[in-house]
């Protein structure tokens, strides 16, 4: 492989590199999401118990049902707020069920105030997790096309500035030794001290 074929060879590389960070990188954020549904999943459950005490309280029967829900919503709190809510309920619930309308009324409040807790942060861990996904993908991604940008340019100007000459200088060479005695390197290079190894190339050409 000659020098032009290994420099481009090695900035490929450079750049498949960088697309395969790139890529690792937005696989990690897309890792978030089960994180968010294991959360989900909880608030849902969370949902569920809810659901079941305002059934069994409304109709003031299945005072088993319903403390077996509050059991299991006092074992799944994952939000700020819930445990105040389930507190409240777990000291109102069973003058409620004796038919206190007040109290009653009170710990379906407190109910519907713990679900409430878990709908909003269902609906706040998806917009979070969507905008530190979206905003986690652009910050991977611009360094990434960042390179790409730097690369391509490091390589446009290798290649006027070092590898077109250099296969100049091969090509008059070759053409030289294989009978073209007429080829010379061209008068204007992109450098000086290129131009000074073009003249003495062609002054050596010109005494044989």
């Amino acid at each position: 492989m000659n020098l032009s074929g290994k420099i481009y060879l090695y900035f490929i590389i450079l750049l498949i590199c960088s697309a395969i960070i790139a890529a690792a990188g937005i696989y990690g954020f897309q890792r978030l999401e089960p994180a968010i549904n294991l959360l989900n999943s909880s608030n849902t459950q969370s949902l569920y118990y809810a659901e079941q005490m305002l059934s069994s309280i409304s109709s003031r029967k299945d005072l088993n049902k319903f403390e077996k829900n509050l059991n299991l919503a006092q074992k799944n709190i994952t939000e700020t707020g819930e445990k105040e809510a389930l507190d409240k309920i777990a000291s109102n619930y069973l003058i409620a069920f004796k038919g206190n309308k007040k109290v009653e009324e009170e710990t379906i409040n407190e109910i519907a105030e713990f679900a409430k807790i878990n709908r909003q942060s269902m609906e706040h861990a998806g917009v979070a997790a969507k905008k530190q996904r979206t905003i986690g993908i652009w910050i991977i991604m611009f360094p990434s096309i960042f390179i790409w940008i730097i690369g391509m340019a490091i390589l446009k100007r290798l290649d006027r500035t070092c590898i077109k000459p250099i296969q100049e200088l091969n090509d008059v060479i070759f053409e030289y030794n294989n009978g073209n005695h007429m080829r010379r390197c061209p008068s204007v290079s992109v450098s000086n001290d290129l131009q000074k190894l073009y003249d003495g190339i062609n002054s050596i050409l010109d005494n044989k």
